[in-house]
């Protein structure tokens, strides 16, 4: 299950580094390419809720064979979109792809989570956490793989590659995963019965404000560093430190809310440690004391890393036990609604992150941008 989300967080972010210039080259605007990026987590967001609802009448393994095979085979699609013609029938069919993508990525990751907190109850953020660890790190590598292959075939390469492998490996993971019940029970409530829960909705924002911060950082990030002087080499091994912290640190903070329990604790913690990482990175003009130097900032992404984590991880539990204490059934059903409200507001994050978190820095500065995503983490 690890490996399956590794190879898919990989295909997903491989286009990052050379997919903007093709663009351009077919006639694209920066700001359509924005979109085309930002249409993948939308469509999560608004199809995640829908295919938990209906997990057990689709059934989960069907859900997630059926979400590999479509995700794998609209990256390989999109591997010959080179060939179309320039302009509008272009940019229609970069849509296309990669709604349609999108759909299935929801599809497989909602299942997946579902199966997770069915097969293993008594450690569902552990396995979350081992989980975030494989998609964090095929996020940071997709890039890398995804420029390698660029240069060494072309634009279809990347695609046909990390497509394939993720439907002869999503195939695979069937005859890996052990049996699951998917009985959908009379006793079991529609997704918005789950939203009567006061623990469900603010963990759901915690959820929404760890996903946007981590969002928020991909468009502004890298002019803030550079006033540092720091040249593109340095900032990418910048940019890595939060996301690997985070990658790597999951596995550990999951364990501790499964032994220890620490379910809201560890979310208010991380959400208060993190103000503090946010406004050291501005650093916030409302504490002049705070320097501006590189060692600061990579003190201040150390912290933002594991208190994102710290934060983010025991959040699935969370829900889970908010649904639970409404008298939500503890079966597959429920699994499912837990699993689409997370997969949903994870994504809704990451599309506000970069969007809105990027126009309010184009408006009032970074300063001030990070000032305010702290004062979100303050209100979680």
């Amino acid at each position: 299950m690890g490996l399956m989300n590794f190879f898919a967080c990989t295909c997903f972010s491989l286009l990052a580094p050379f997919f903007p210039a093709e663009a351009a080259r077919k006639g694209v605007s920066t700001t359509v390419t924005g979109f085309i990026f930002g249409v993948f987590e939308f469509v999560i967001f608004i199809s995640s809720p829908i295919f938990g609802n209906y997990i057990t009448r689709i059934g989960s393994k069907f859900m997630f064979s059926c979400g590999t095979f479509v995700t794998g085979t609209c990256a390989i699609l999109f591997g010959v979109l080179d060939r179309c013609p320039d302009g509008i029938v272009y940019i229609v069919m970069c849509f296309c792809c990669r709604i349609v993508e999108a759909l299935g990525c929801s599809a497989y990751v909602t299942a997946l989570f579902a199966i997770t907190a069915s097969v293993f109850p008594d450690n569902v953020s552990t396995v979350f956490g081992a989980l975030e660890t494989f998609s964090g790190i095929g996020m940071m590598v997709g890039p890398a793989i995804g420029g390698a292959l660029y240069t060494a075939g072309g634009f279809g390469l990347p695609f046909f590659v990390m497509g394939s492998v993720v439907i002869l490996y999503g195939m695979f993971c069937l005859y890996l995963m052990p049996p699951v019940k998917d009985h959908h029970s009379k006793l079991s409530k529609p997704f918005y019965f789950l939203l009567k829960s006061p623990l469900a909705l603010v963990t759901g924002f915690s959820i929404l404000v760890g996903a946007f911060s981590l969002g928020f950082m991909d468009p502004t990030l890298a002019q803030h560093l550079a006033k540092l002087d720091l040249n593109t080499w340095q900032i990418g091994l910048m940019f890595l430190i939060a996301p690997g912290i985070y990658a790597f640190t999951a596995p550990l903070w999951g364990w501790i809310t499964d032994s220890k329990g620490y379910v809201k604790t560890m979310i208010f913690i991380g959400n208060l440690l993190s103000v503090l990482a946010f406004l050291m990175l501005g650093p916030t003009t409302l504490i002049p004391f705070f320097p501006f130097n590189i060692w600061f900032m990579i003190i201040s992404l150390i912290i933002l890393g594991l208190m994102v984590g710290c934060a983010l991880i025991p959040t699935f539990k969370g829900v889970l036990q908010g649904a639970l204490q409404i008298g939500m059934p503890e079966n597959m059903d429920t699994h499912g609604i837990v699993s689409g409200y997370f997969n949903s507001l994870f994504s809704l994050g990451a599309c506000l992150g970069p969007t809105v978190g990027g126009a309010f820095v184009d408006k009032f500065g970074f300063n001030w941008g990070s000032t305010g995503v702290a004062c979100l983490f303050l209100l979680a």
